[in-house]
């Protein structure tokens, strides 16, 4: 008897659990692009492509910024863009974000399988004797190449993830990433 009525919960949890699911459309496919810089770095980003358009929503980039008295500083950085993110219009896009912290411009062009174009960056920094400098990396070249595509399944606020498990050992699980 306690088989059965674990059997008809599971039952009813995975009809509701399905019911309330994001449908298939809901399903953002984020394709990735990965390439070199003219200063040998990586460049990487991920584009999401929705009723609305083409969008950059995460960009990560390595560079080696060169200071006014000759010092270098190597440096990651990475952007996870929510809302739409960085609009790419037929193929092209430009982002800049200025702060008191950094400045960065980016600018190229990506296609379905090939982007190219140039990024700046530029921060202030300490001298060693504390005066104050500019560092920057010129005018930087990339490429990148289409890598793969991930897909994502958007569920709303939370995941769901039901354990049922009964008198003989067996489980059910509904599972939503």
């Amino acid at each position: 008897m306690r088989r059965h009525r674990a059997f008809a919960t599971a039952i009813l949890v995975s009809v509701l659990v399905v019911a309330t699911a994001a449908p298939a459309h809901a399903a953002s496919r984020l394709r990735v692009y990965r390439g070199p810089t003219s200063q040998e770095q990586t460049i990487a980003f991920r584009v999401v492509r929705n009723d609305n358009g083409r969008f950059i929503k995460e960009l990560r980039m390595q560079f080696t910024l060169t200071c006014e008295d000759a010092t270098t500083q190597d440096w990651g950085f990475g952007y996870g863009f929510g809302g739409r993110g960085i609009p790419i219009t037929d193929g092209v896009f430009s982002f800049d974000d200025v702060n008191p912290f950094n400045a960065l411009h980016l600018s190229g062009q990506l296609g379905w399988l090939h982007g190219q174009g140039t990024f700046s960056m530029a921060a202030p920094s300490l001298t060693t004797d504390e005066q104050a400098q500019l560092c920057t990396t010129g005018d930087v070249a990339w490429e990148a190449e289409y890598v793969r595509t991930i897909t994502h399944r958007r569920i709303g606020p939370g995941a769901t993830t039901v354990r049922i498990a009964s008198d003989t050992g067996r489980v059910l699980r509904v599972a939503h990433p």
